[in-house]
């Protein structure tokens, strides 16, 4: 039998890297967060004005270019920490409270989904550490998170008509936000190819809560979420959606044991 404590500690391992990751990108994105850049405090903070007056000091000091940028210094090497000593729970404290002031600074969230599941297994991590119980808890809290985000998102794209009918995964690798292989970009014109493909991911999303059934399906799902967020990852660049969510999948694999 699995044990929680020890599958914490696998996420932390996990998160470790996706933290690490995520910091290395903010740093290289010193220009953009400075006061010549589009997402400098002295505009950003004007959004926060209501807060009281000793919070809003603090979030003066520490959201400067300055600051902002030993801060996710501390973060990176904390996560090197996270990685090598996985079991401290002061670790996952830091790493909560600097991934809690990054998404205050984007207003909820930099970069969607996988900052908020960060957040929530940073927390779960805290939490999980303290008490064999709340371990459990903590486990079972992200992977409830994790099967109804894959369920949301399938319910979100089966509604949606250019997602049924494919239109939408040629919009999406043509964009130019990702740089797209140019041979998927043409591949993506032919309407069959579109289609299949939208409908693989809608159904994979849509019947992820089987994960928690069979042996059999749990290993086949954490196997294809692996490799689906792997080639979004190549094809896209989305590499936070890779780490974070494969941090989560050693929960998923602990509560479908107990089942």
């Amino acid at each position: 039998m699995l044990d929680a404590h020890e599958v914490l500690v696998t996420i932390a391992r996990l998160m470790g890297i996706a933290v690490m990751l995520q910091s290395l990108e903010f740093i290289k994105m010193k220009d953009s967060i400075s006061e010549k850049g589009i997402w400098r405090w002295s505009e950003l903070r004007v959004e926060f004005i209501f807060l009281p007056k000793p919070l809003m000091r603090f979030l003066d000091w520490i959201m400067v270019e300055k600051r902002f940028m030993e801060m996710m210094t501390i973060r990176f090497y904390t996560a090197i920490l996270a990685f090598v000593y996985p079991h401290f729970f002061i670790i996952f404290v830091i790493l909560f409270l600097t991934t809690f002031l990054i998404t205050l600074r984007w207003r909820g969230s930099f970069n969607g989904g996988s900052d908020y599941l960060t957040l929530i297994i940073l927390l779960c991590l805290c939490i999980g550490y303290l008490h064999p119980l709340l371990a459990k808890a903590a486990l079972w809290y992200i992977t409830l998170q994790v099967i109804s985000s894959y369920f949301l998102a399938g319910l979100y794209k089966v509604k949606e008509q250019k997602w049924r009918m494919g239109t939408a995964v040629y919009g999406f690798v043509s964009s130019p936000n990702y740089k797209t292989p140019k041979f998927l970009i043409e591949k993506s014109k032919d309407p069959a190819f579109a289609k299949y493909m939208a409908w693989s991911v809608i159904l994979f999303e849509l019947t992820f809560p089987l994960v928690l059934t069979l042996p059999s399906l749990t290993t086949l799902y954490l196997a294809a979420g692996v490799v689906f967020h792997l080639v979004n990852f190549i094809t896209f660049g989305l590499n936070r959606f890779f780490w974070v969510w494969c941090a989560s999948y050693p929960a998923i694999y602990y509560c479908s044991k107990l089942i």
